[in-house]
């Protein structure tokens, strides 16, 4: 193993999918190779909007169970999208785990940082706003990261 001039352990990626996450993924990938890091590749699933409770009980219910389907079917979708990250790092002997919880995501992901003693946060902007200007208008999440956490954030175009 190289040497790793920063003891990193723990690796958190939040990842929404797409391009932008799998950068972050390829960074984290870069890091944990010579580190021998984990990386934990979170997805937050923002939970979706209940019905207003001017509908009969009956309709009601029969919505929000349609709500919870289609929820748990895109919970069971990015599973199995996340699945195909993880067996490609595992390929190249990368410790890698993969989570998704429900929730706001700039919660989540402070909440698993917290809880799992998360070394350093990689992360793509969802934004793609060039030079200072950009880094002004990162996406919510990402500033609320920035802002919030205590360890270091590396945040990627």
């Amino acid at each position: 193993m190289k040497y790793f001039p920063v003891h990193i352990k723990n690796i958190l990626v939040p990842h929404a999918g797409g391009v932008l996450g799998d950068k972050a993924l390829s960074y984290a990938m870069e890091i944990a190779k010579v580190s021998g890091a984990t990386i934990n590749i979170l997805h937050a699933v923002e939970p979706l909007p209940s019905p207003p409770m001017t509908f009969p009980r009956k309709e009601y219910d029969k919505i929000q169970q349609e709500i919870t389907h289609e929820e748990n079917m895109l919970v069971k979708d990015i599973k199995g999208e996340l699945q195909e990250r993880v067996d490609h790092c595992r390929q190249k002997s990368i410790n890698i785990n993969s989570i998704v919880v429900r929730g706001r995501p700039e919660d989540e992901i402070m909440k698993f940082s917290k809880k799992h003693h998360v070394d350093m946060i990689i992360m793509a902007k969802r934004r793609k706003i060039p030079g200072i200007r950009g880094m002004l208008k990162l996406g919510s999440v990402s500033r609320k990261i920035l802002e919030i956490s205590d360890k270091p954030v590396l945040i990627l175009e």
